[in-house]
């Protein structure tokens, strides 16, 4: 499931609020951080709707794989494209 993507000022913001004691190089720190987490957990996470699919689904989708091709590599689909191309 994709969440909603904070950005990093966002983030520090509420870091500053719940941790004050934090210095600012540590807030920032962590605020890159947790955004770039947050990316990484949207193009990762497997989506419920095939309408917007997560970046690694749309490119499984554009490499033409399917639920049934469990043995298929992406060596093999590129083998394919190109045989088609010939």
């Amino acid at each position: 499931m994709k969440n909603r993507i904070e950005s990093y000022y966002e983030i520090a913001k509420n870091l500053k609020k719940e941790y004050p004691k934090l210095s600012e190089f540590e807030i920032l720190s962590l605020a890159v951080q947790i955004e770039r987490n947050q990316i990484l957990e949207n193009g990762l996470a497997v989506s419920f709707e095939d309408k917007y699919p997560s970046a690694l689904e749309g490119i499984s989708i554009a490499l033409g794989f399917k639920n049934n091709q469990l043995d298929t590599t992406i060596t093999n689909v590129l083998q394919e494209i190109a045989d088609q191309h010939k």
